[in-house]
Protein backbone atom coordinates (compact mmCIF):
# COMPACT_ATOMS: atom_id res chain seq x y z
CA UNK A 1 0.00 0.00 0.00
CA UNK A 2 1.63 3.37 -1.34
CA UNK A 3 1.87 5.75 1.64
CA UNK A 4 -0.32 8.61 -0.37
CA UNK A 5 -3.38 6.26 0.00
CA UNK A 6 -3.21 5.91 3.64
CA UNK A 7 -6.01 8.82 5.62
CA UNK A 8 -4.79 11.90 6.88
CA UNK A 9 -4.78 10.65 10.47
CA UNK A 10 -4.10 13.03 13.88
CA UNK A 11 -3.40 11.49 17.07
CA UNK A 12 -1.95 13.99 19.81
CA UNK A 13 -1.46 10.96 21.92
CA UNK A 14 1.07 10.17 19.45
CA UNK A 15 2.86 12.96 18.87
CA UNK A 16 3.07 13.57 22.57
CA UNK A 17 4.80 9.71 23.12
CA UNK A 18 6.77 10.66 20.39
CA UNK A 19 8.49 13.38 21.42
CA UNK A 20 9.46 10.83 24.23
CA UNK A 21 11.52 9.10 22.17
CA UNK A 22 14.90 9.20 20.85
CA UNK A 23 15.91 11.50 18.29
CA UNK A 24 16.27 8.77 15.17
CA UNK A 25 20.10 11.21 14.54
CA UNK A 26 21.72 11.31 18.06
CA UNK A 27 20.10 8.70 20.58
CA UNK A 28 18.93 11.98 22.77
CA UNK A 29 15.49 12.43 24.06
CA UNK A 30 13.72 14.42 21.21
CA UNK A 31 12.54 17.83 21.57
CA UNK A 32 9.88 18.05 18.39
CA UNK A 33 8.43 15.86 15.71
CA UNK A 34 8.78 16.09 12.01
CA UNK A 35 5.96 15.03 9.46
CA UNK A 36 8.13 13.52 6.69
CA UNK A 37 6.06 15.14 3.29
CA UNK A 38 8.28 13.31 0.85
CA UNK A 39 6.09 10.16 -0.57
CA UNK A 40 3.53 10.33 1.86
CA UNK A 41 0.20 11.33 1.90
CA UNK A 42 0.38 15.59 2.98
CA UNK A 43 -0.74 17.68 0.44
CA UNK A 44 -0.96 21.76 -0.11
CA UNK A 45 -0.91 23.84 3.39
CA UNK A 46 -2.01 19.89 4.62
CA UNK A 47 0.49 18.03 6.81
CA UNK A 48 1.24 14.57 6.47
CA UNK A 49 -0.32 11.38 8.65
CA UNK A 50 0.69 11.66 12.36
CA UNK A 51 1.57 8.06 11.35
CA UNK A 52 4.49 9.88 9.20
CA UNK A 53 6.59 11.29 11.84
CA UNK A 54 10.15 11.02 13.43
CA UNK A 55 10.96 12.61 16.80
CA UNK A 56 14.45 14.80 16.70
CA UNK A 57 16.46 17.45 18.58
CA UNK A 58 15.78 21.22 17.38
CA UNK A 59 19.48 21.02 15.92
CA UNK A 60 18.68 18.25 13.52
CA UNK A 61 15.56 19.74 13.20
CA UNK A 62 15.61 23.29 12.57
CA UNK A 63 18.51 25.07 13.41
CA UNK A 64 21.61 23.45 13.34
CA UNK A 65 23.77 23.50 9.73
CA UNK A 66 22.38 20.12 9.02
CA UNK A 67 19.04 20.65 9.93
CA UNK A 68 16.00 18.76 8.01
CA UNK A 69 14.35 22.13 7.19
CA UNK A 70 18.04 23.81 6.04
CA UNK A 71 19.16 21.07 3.61
CA UNK A 72 15.74 19.47 2.52
CA UNK A 73 14.01 16.35 3.51
CA UNK A 74 15.80 14.52 0.61
CA UNK A 75 19.14 15.22 1.62
CA UNK A 76 18.85 15.12 5.11
CA UNK A 77 17.80 11.10 4.41
CA UNK A 78 20.13 10.62 2.22
CA UNK A 79 22.80 11.98 3.96
CA UNK A 80 21.90 10.47 7.42
CA UNK A 81 20.92 7.02 5.97
CA UNK A 82 17.02 6.78 7.36
CA UNK A 83 14.87 4.79 5.72
CA UNK A 84 11.43 6.59 6.56
CA UNK A 85 9.27 3.36 5.72
CA UNK A 86 11.83 1.71 8.22
CA UNK A 87 11.37 4.43 11.06
CA UNK A 88 7.25 4.82 10.72
CA UNK A 89 6.76 0.91 11.26
CA UNK A 90 9.51 1.08 14.44
CA UNK A 91 7.98 4.01 15.77
CA UNK A 92 4.24 2.64 15.57
CA UNK A 93 4.99 -0.87 16.88
CA UNK A 94 6.66 0.74 19.41
CA UNK A 95 3.57 2.74 20.48
CA UNK A 96 1.52 -0.57 20.27
CA UNK A 97 3.69 -2.08 22.97
CA UNK A 98 3.71 1.06 25.39
CA UNK A 99 0.34 1.80 25.01
CA UNK A 100 -1.76 -1.72 24.11
CA UNK A 101 0.61 -4.21 25.15
CA UNK A 102 0.55 -5.70 21.46
CA UNK A 103 3.30 -7.18 19.91
CA UNK A 104 3.83 -7.93 16.22
CA UNK A 105 5.89 -10.73 14.99
CA UNK A 106 5.53 -11.07 11.03
CA UNK A 107 8.54 -12.52 9.14
CA UNK A 108 8.81 -12.41 5.23
CA UNK A 109 6.83 -9.32 4.91
CA UNK A 110 8.27 -5.71 3.84
CA UNK A 111 8.25 -2.35 5.46
CA UNK A 112 5.19 -1.39 3.35
CA UNK A 113 2.87 -3.82 4.44
CA UNK A 114 3.88 -4.16 8.03
CA UNK A 115 3.18 -0.82 8.47
CA UNK A 116 -0.29 -1.46 6.74
CA UNK A 117 -0.86 -3.86 9.58
CA UNK A 118 0.23 -1.48 11.83
CA UNK A 119 -1.76 0.93 11.01
CA UNK A 120 -5.06 -1.29 10.87
CA UNK A 121 -4.41 -2.49 14.61
CA UNK A 122 -3.78 1.66 15.77
CA UNK A 123 -7.43 2.09 14.13
CA UNK A 124 -9.01 -0.49 15.95
CA UNK A 125 -7.88 0.59 19.38
CA UNK A 126 -7.26 4.07 19.27
CA UNK A 127 -8.64 5.32 16.27
CA UNK A 128 -6.82 8.21 15.20
CA UNK A 129 -8.73 11.38 14.40
CA UNK A 130 -9.40 11.96 10.30
CA UNK A 131 -8.73 15.09 9.23
CA UNK A 132 -9.50 15.67 5.55
CA UNK A 133 -9.85 18.86 3.75
CA UNK A 134 -12.19 18.00 1.29
CA UNK A 135 -14.93 17.00 3.94
CA UNK A 136 -13.86 19.25 6.26
CA UNK A 137 -16.97 21.32 7.34
CA UNK A 138 -16.51 24.95 7.02
CA UNK A 139 -16.20 26.89 9.49
CA UNK A 140 -18.25 30.14 10.58
CA UNK A 141 -14.91 32.33 10.51
CA UNK A 142 -15.31 36.00 11.80
CA UNK A 143 -14.49 38.07 8.60
CA UNK A 144 -10.87 39.94 9.42
CA UNK A 145 -11.35 43.16 7.13
CA UNK A 146 -8.46 44.17 5.52
CA UNK A 147 -6.90 47.04 6.33
CA UNK A 148 -5.08 49.84 3.91
CA UNK A 149 -2.13 51.53 5.23
CA UNK A 150 -3.96 54.62 3.95
CA UNK A 151 -6.93 53.88 5.85
CA UNK A 152 -5.46 53.06 8.91
CA UNK A 153 -5.81 55.52 12.22
CA UNK A 154 -1.44 55.46 12.65
CA UNK A 155 -1.20 56.90 8.76
CA UNK A 156 -4.15 59.67 9.52
CA UNK A 157 -2.43 60.98 12.06
CA UNK A 158 0.82 60.99 10.89
CA UNK A 159 -0.61 62.35 7.67
CA UNK A 160 -2.11 65.33 10.10
CA UNK A 161 1.47 65.90 11.62
CA UNK A 162 3.02 66.46 8.34
CA UNK A 163 0.01 68.84 7.46
CA UNK A 164 0.61 71.07 10.29
CA UNK A 165 4.23 71.04 10.14
CA UNK A 166 3.93 72.37 6.42
CA UNK A 167 1.84 74.83 7.32
CA UNK A 168 4.11 75.95 9.93
CA UNK A 169 6.96 75.92 7.60
CA UNK A 170 5.15 78.19 5.33
CA UNK A 171 4.63 80.46 7.98
CA UNK A 172 8.05 80.81 8.90
CA UNK A 173 8.98 81.35 5.03
CA UNK A 174 6.63 83.57 4.27
CA UNK A 175 7.73 85.66 7.49
CA UNK A 176 11.02 85.95 6.28
CA UNK A 177 9.82 86.99 2.80
CA UNK A 178 11.23 83.99 1.18
CA UNK A 179 9.12 83.31 -1.74
CA UNK A 180 11.24 81.69 -3.96
CA UNK A 181 14.72 80.41 -4.33
CA UNK A 182 15.49 83.57 -6.57
CA UNK A 183 16.30 85.14 -3.68
CA UNK A 184 19.53 86.90 -2.53
CA UNK A 185 21.88 83.83 -1.56
CA UNK A 186 21.22 84.16 2.17
CA UNK A 187 17.03 83.63 1.77
CA UNK A 188 18.25 80.90 -0.44
CA UNK A 189 20.95 79.22 2.18
CA UNK A 190 17.78 79.88 4.65
CA UNK A 191 15.38 77.48 2.24
CA UNK A 192 17.83 74.99 1.78
CA UNK A 193 17.67 74.48 5.49
CA UNK A 194 13.81 74.58 6.11
CA UNK A 195 13.86 72.22 3.85
CA UNK A 196 16.25 69.76 4.40
CA UNK A 197 14.51 70.01 8.47
CA UNK A 198 11.06 69.34 6.79
CA UNK A 199 12.74 66.41 4.94
CA UNK A 200 14.07 65.09 8.25
CA UNK A 201 11.08 65.38 9.73
CA UNK A 202 8.64 63.67 7.16
CA UNK A 203 11.17 60.75 6.83
CA UNK A 204 11.13 60.16 10.67
CA UNK A 205 7.31 60.51 10.36
CA UNK A 206 7.69 58.00 7.57
CA UNK A 207 9.84 55.49 9.74
CA UNK A 208 7.68 55.65 13.01
CA UNK A 209 4.27 55.11 10.92
CA UNK A 210 5.88 52.02 8.85
CA UNK A 211 7.01 50.70 12.48
CA UNK A 212 3.31 50.90 14.05
CA UNK A 213 1.96 49.75 10.82
CA UNK A 214 4.00 46.86 10.43
CA UNK A 215 3.02 45.99 14.70
CA UNK A 216 -0.49 46.69 13.86
CA UNK A 217 -0.68 44.22 11.02
CA UNK A 218 1.62 41.68 13.19
CA UNK A 219 -1.58 42.25 15.63
CA UNK A 220 -4.06 42.06 13.26
CA UNK A 221 -2.22 38.42 11.63
CA UNK A 222 -2.07 37.12 15.25
CA UNK A 223 -5.96 37.99 16.29
CA UNK A 224 -6.92 36.14 12.59
CA UNK A 225 -4.82 32.71 13.50
CA UNK A 226 -6.47 32.54 17.02
CA UNK A 227 -9.69 33.07 15.50
CA UNK A 228 -8.85 30.16 12.93
CA UNK A 229 -8.30 27.79 15.79
CA UNK A 230 -11.68 28.24 17.62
Amino acid sequence: MELTKYNNHRSTKYLNWLRNRPCVISGQKAECTHHIRLGTNGGTALKPSDYFCIPLLHEFHTVGPQALHIIGEDSFLKKFNLNKTELFVKCLSQYLIDKFDTHIQLRDITDEALLEVIVKLLEEKDPFKVSSKKNKPKKDNVAVPKVSITQSEFYQKAKELKRIKDKEIRAKLKAQKIVTISKPLMDKDFYEKAKEAKRVKDRKLRDKNREKMSQYRKEQYKKMKELKRT
